[in-house]
């Protein structure tokens, strides 16, 4: 019996362990050059540059239908940048629009969501 007392304890801990707790996940596009991600958990993006070919990798975005904003990451190859809140006014609830660009490259479609 606590044999059958112990399997089962652990098969719910287990249970619990995968059906609990996992923050929202990120949002991301990826295009020749760039990696470009939103995390509504802090309301952040990551721009990544993934190609050594001089191109800056942008964000463009939109919160609540405003007009665009544009966001670099001008540290080069293998570098990231991380753009917050406090730079693109994004708050909780806000509607945004936003894709990925790389300076005389590609350009991903557009995402819609809230934050």
């Amino acid at each position: 019996m606590r044999k059958k007392l112990a399997l089962l304890a652990i098969a719910t801990a287990a249970v619990t362990v995968v059906t609990v707790g996992s923050p929202a996940s990120a949002d991301t596009r990826v295009i020749k050059g760039a990696y470009v991600y939103f995390d509504p958990a802090k309301n952040m993006f990551g721009i990544g540059d993934t190609e050594p070919d001089g191109r800056t990798p942008y964000l463009d975005v939109s919160v609540n239908g405003g007009p665009v904003q544009t966001f670099g990451n001008y540290n080069g190859n293998g570098t990231w940048r991380d753009v917050g809140s406090n730079e693109t006014g994004i708050r909780d609830g806000n509607s945004l629009a936003w894709r990925a660009r790389v300076g005389g490259g590609a350009t991903s479609s557009w995402v819609y969501e809230q934050a």
